[in-house]
């Protein structure tokens, strides 16, 4: 793919803050677009050391900008403006957790996802919404191994997810939806969407796909678990050390 426009890369970003249906050409263009991203005036190191802010939920990212607008905005006399491409940033702070236009409702790009992004191209998307009702739940049976095999692979790289529950819903007013799974994960409090989404990478990530509807939702693993997993009679499917 040819190297993307800063303009080009700006209506991509816009439409992808209108609905999520856009985010994965978004995360496309991004991965072929020069960016900008912010450093010390003052440094010392002889490498080169990005600026960080601490995010409400509780964890450290390195903001980075699609305009030189949008990095203006959020600069000040003690850092100094990099331009580079995109993907260059993205090798070179491997394992760090990136923020795309933070002042402007932007993603936060978690290091799993960084990972598929650079091998894939792009992210999958997917919705966000609130809890539902109406739903009876289960603990899943005959599950694939290949869905059994990946997130036991993918939660073993995220030391932050706890507990797992892979139970099944189906709604209870009778109707003939089909029969959905649902993963409970008990995730450390401020890394509890960095769970949800690095479950979802890795189901994202399974070649070839599994033709399963799968949703994710997570609890503080600090807390008590939720009462229906004792109700349901659910095993957890991680190891007792976990």
């Amino acid at each position: 793919m040819a190297m993307v426009s800063e303009q080009q890369l700006e209506r991509c970003f816009e439409l992808g803050l209108k609905s999520f249906v856009n985010e994965a050409q978004f995360f496309t263009c991004l991965l072929n677009a020069m960016v900008y991203v912010h450093a010390p005036v003052s440094d010392d190191s002889k490498n080169v050391r990005l600026i960080q802010f601490r995010h409400p939920d509780g964890f450290d990212a390195i903001p980075f900008f699609t305009s030189a607008h949008r990095s203006e905005r959020a600069a000040s006399r003690a850092v100094r403006t990099i331009h580079l491409p995109c993907a260059e940033l993205l090798k070179a702070t491997l394992g760090a957790t990136l923020m795309v236009n933070p002042n402007d409702g932007g993603a936060v790009l978690y290091p799993e996802e960084v990972r598929v992004l650079l091998r894939t191209g792009t992210l999958d998307t997917f919705e966000k919404v609130e809890s539902e009702n109406g739903f009876a739940v289960r603990p899943a049976e005959n599950l694939p191994s290949a869905l059994v095999e990946t997130l036991r692979m993918g939660v073993a790289q995220s030391p932050f997810i706890k507990t797992m529950f892979v139970l099944e819903k189906r709604p209870i007013d009778g109707s003939s939806a089909p029969m959905t799974l649902l993963l409970y994960l008990g995730v450390e409090l401020k890394h509890m969407e960095r769970g949800a989404r690095a479950v979802i990478s890795a189901i994202h990530n399974m070649n070839p796909r599994i033709d399963q509807i799968i949703d994710v939702a997570v609890y503080d693993a600090a807390g008590p678990k939720p009462e229906f997993i004792n109700q349901v009679g659910a095993i957890c499917m991680l190891s007792p050390n976990r």
